[in-house]
Parts: structure tokens; C-alpha cells; sequence
């Protein structure tokens, strides 16, 4: 049988290759180290040649490789990589002593060492901090359990002066670009309905419209990031332009704008009754008034979200 017509399910190449399926998966999406096809039902199908690549990969990481260095290397760089890298040395000793691997750190655990490394401006720990929690917790958790209380204490730490400028800049650009990661369109049925998240105009920052997008294409969403700090205008007729079915925004700061209030009333008018208007970020509580006003959905946590998003999904008010 010719090998392009042999396609397996992810509990196949799982028991073939070693790895975990939600390890397969977080390194699809994360580093693009396979793509597979989809089933109609929207299944991952991989082939024989994903099958082979996955089995070197986990040798080479198994060999202390970093999957981040060695995920989008040739076949044969693959190949020969671990043609040259000597076998671990057997060792008879009973295996009850010395676990292989330190247990997952849980996300309160995450959360510090994140922080931490924000603290001591190490892009590349906190990078790897989030890609470990990716990989032990799955992207749902890892957005409701260490990105969101992450991003919330960043920000009161910042407020309150124990963290610069500085500090606050890089972390957020590594937990943007992260989020952005998690949020890049995936192979969806055509009918998945359509979410846009961004910040009305006045609000600068964006990682609360990342965490959303990042939330919703987890549910299956179709998602569009748009940036921040959007004119009403643009923001309806982008939503018009891709029939989205949810605008999400995020208004965290300033809590005083006085501009901010017309500017949502605009934006209603502006969209079409289907199109519904879910808010959230630290300063929703200041414009509580004009969101009711306008009838949007407010939440007030990343499990408000998800909560909100699935009943729009399902059709209901």
C-alpha cells in the first residue's frame, strides 16, 4: 500500500513513538514538528513519515536534546544527529532509587518560577516555564491555572513599584508571542464560528485580548487577534467583513477614560444585533453602567470566559 494512504490515529502514533498524545499535540502546535491531515470529523490523521519523524524526535530528546533546537531540522539532520550521539550508558541498578524525571510542577508552582524569571528578566526561562506547562498541564489549563494569575500578578506587582517598566515589557512580549502560538488558526470546519478580540480605542494593553483569543480557539473557535486599541469603526467592520458571531474586548487600564464609555455605545450601533459584545480585564468593574447599557456579556475571570463562549456557541442568549 503506498505509504501517502496510510494515515493513523493519535493513539496509534502515541504507542508507536513513545510519546504522550497531548506531548504530540503540544509539539504540532508549538513547534510545527508534524502536519497531520484531518479527518471529516476533524480527527488528526498522521502518516507513515509523521510516525518516523516523531520516533526520531523523541530519541533526540530523550538523548537531551531540547525539542525547541532539533523540532525543525531535515530528516536526514535528524538522522544523522543521532547517528553521532553515543546510546545512554545501561545501568543494572535496581530503578527504584533516583526517579528519572522530577515530578510536574502544578500551576501554583509554574506561576513562581514564571514570575521569577520575569523578576530577572529571562525571556527565554519564562518562555520555557510556559512550554513546560503547556506540555504537563494542556493549553486549557495552562491559560486558566498560570497565564491568567501570571498576567495578574505582573500587573499589580508593576502598580505597586516592585517590578520596573522593564520587567513588565518583557514579560508580556514573551506571553503575547506565547498566546499568539496558542491563538494561530488550526485546520477548523468551516462552520466554526467566528471570534474577534482586540481593545477599544484608549486601551493600550493587549494581553487580556490574547488570553481571550488564546481561550476561544481552544474551545474551537475560529479566532482573529486584532491588536489593540481599535477605533469602533474598524472593529465592526472587521466583524461584519468575517461574520464573526463574538466580539471580545478587553479594557484593563485606564479604569477613568472618559472617551471609553461613547466609544462602546458606538460600537453597538455600529454591529449587528447578532453579534455579541463579551467584555472583560481588571477595569470593567470602573465602565460597568455603559456595558449594561450596551448589553454586553461581562466576565470577570478566564472561567466566566470559557463559560460565556460556550453558550454563545451553542446558540443561547
Amino acid at each position: 500500500m503506498p505509504e501517502t494512504t496510510v494515515r493513523h490515529a493519535i493513539k496509534v502514533v502515541s504507542r508507536r513513538t513513545g510519546l504522550s498524545p497531548h506531548v504530540i499535540r503540544a509539539w504540532e502546535k508549538r513547534y510545527g514538528t508534524v502536519h497531520p491531515q484531518r479527518s471529516e470529523g476533524n480527527q488528526r490523521l498522521y502518516s507513515e513519515a509523521d510516525v518516523h519523524r516523531l520516533s526520531l524526535l523523541k530519541q533526540a530528546t530523550d538523548a537531551g536534546y531540547s525539542i525547541g533546537t532539533i523540532s525543525n531540522l531535515p530528516l536526514v539532520q535528524l538522522e544523522t544527529l543521532l547517528s553521532r550521539t553515543p546510546p545512554a550508558p545501561t545501568v543494572e541498578a535496581p530503578k527504584i532509587h533516583l526517579p528519572r524525571t522530577a515530578p510536574p510542577r502544578d500551576g501554583s508552582q509554574l506561576v513562581e518560577a514564571a514570575f521569577d524569571a520575569a523578576t530577572r528578566l529571562d525571556s527565554g526561562g519564562l518562555e520555557q516555564i510556559l512550554d513546560e506547562g503547556a506540555v504537563s498541564l494542556g493549553q486549557s489549563a495552562l491559560l486558566t491555572q498560570v497565564v491568567a494569575p501570571l498576567v495578574q500578578r505582573i500587573g499589580e506587582a508593576w502598580r505597586q513599584g516592585t517590578l520596573k517598566i522593564a520587567h513588565e515589557h518583557l514579560a508580556s512580549a514573551v506571553i503575547r508571542t506565547f498566546l499568539g502560538q496558542v491563538a494561530r488558526p488550526m485546520a477548523l470546519h468551516e462552520s466554526a464560528p467566528v471570534l474577534l478580540a482586540t481593545t477599544p480605542a484608549g486601551q493600550l494593553h493587549e494581553i487580556g485580548a490574547a488570553l481571550a483569543a488564546a481561550a476561544a480557539s481552544c474551545q474551537g473557535w475560529r479566532v482573529m487577534l486584532m491588536g489593540a486599541s481599535l477605533p469602533a469603526e474598524e472593529i465592526a467592520s472587521t466583524a461584519v467583513h468575517n461574520h464573526a458571531r463574538v466580539v471580545a474586548l478587553s479594557i484593563v487600564h485606564p479604569a477613568d477614560d472618559p472617551h471609553l464609555p461613547d466609544e462602546l455605545r458606538r460600537l453597538r450601533r455600529l454591529l449587528p444585533a447578532p453579534i455579541r459584545l463579551v467584555v472583560g480585564g481588571r477595569a470593567v468593574g470602573a465602565y460597568r453602567e455603559t456595558l449594561t447599557e450596551v448589553n454586553a456579556t461581562v466576565c470577570e475571570t478566564l472561567g466566566e470566559l470559557t463559560a460565556a463562549l460556550d453558550l454563545l456557541r451553542q446558540g443561547a442568549n
